[in-house]
């Protein structure tokens, strides 16, 4: 058992709460179900160690306040927001309300699990990111001028050819100097890339701790949908 770390699940479904529940205590870590971010913000202190699960409904973004009411009652927890329905502007909005990372249902158990043991890892590094400036001056500084314009675009949320659109350059090419731009920025995906832009912490995989050995086929249906 770790002792003293928690694993906060809040505003999600109780069908999927209790599924999480179920697949998380396999880790030994204490997992506490909230039915509401009301009774969790009275339940949790600022120096409480761990992190939390918590739910919001994307497009419409409804629970995004969660992380707006985490940050004024100043909980230093990394929150994993876990949502139905993932979308660009979405994940840009989550990251940039100060989420640790965003997950999409179904989930695997082993995606969950290792998300969950590396913002345990890196709340120490997810504390000071949290103060830091929101821009890499080095991987940045290696961009071209058109390359910023790209990013800028990303970054908003935008779609490739909306970027084309107003930067007068075709969809393809925009699709080009995002390729380059991932390169010199060293990330994989548009969510890390949107990280770094943002001053927050990304993935590193050479740091993920995976579940014990099994590989696990067992998805968590999100019965919202």
């Amino acid at each position: 058992m770790n002792y003293g770390e928690t694993i906060h699940i809040c505003g999600i479904d109780p069908v999927v709460r209790t599924s999480l529940k179920s697949i998380l205590e396999k880790t030994d870590y204490r997992v506490r179900l909230h039915d509401d971010a009301g009774r969790f913000f009275e339940a949790v202190e600022p120096e409480a160690r761990g992190c939390v699960l918590a739910y919001v409904d994307m497009p419409d973004l409804i629970g995004l306040d969660f992380l707006e009411t985490a940050k004024e009652h100043r909980i230093e927890l990394p929150i994993i927001v876990i949502t139905g329905q993932a979308n660009v502007r979405g994940a840009i909005q989550v990251m940039k309300e100060g989420a640790y990372d965003l997950l999409e249902l179904p989930l695997s158990e082993e995606k969950l699990v290792a998300a969950v043991q590396q913002a345990m890892t890196r709340r120490a590094d997810f504390r000071a990111y949290r103060g830091r400036p929101r821009l890499t001056p080095g991987r940045l500084s290696t961009l071209t001028s058109r390359e910023n314009d790209v990013l800028a675009g990303l970054v908003e949320g935008k779609l490739n050819k909306v970027i084309a659109h107003e930067l007068g350059i075709s969809a393809r090419t925009v699709e080009t100097h995002r390729s380059h731009i991932m390169t010199k920025m060293r990330v994989k995906s548009v969510a890390d890339l949107v990280r770094i832009s943002l001053g927050a912490p990304r993935h590193d995989p050479s740091r993920m701790v995976p579940p014990a050995a099994r590989q696990m086929s067992v998805e968590i249906s999100d019965s919202r949908r």
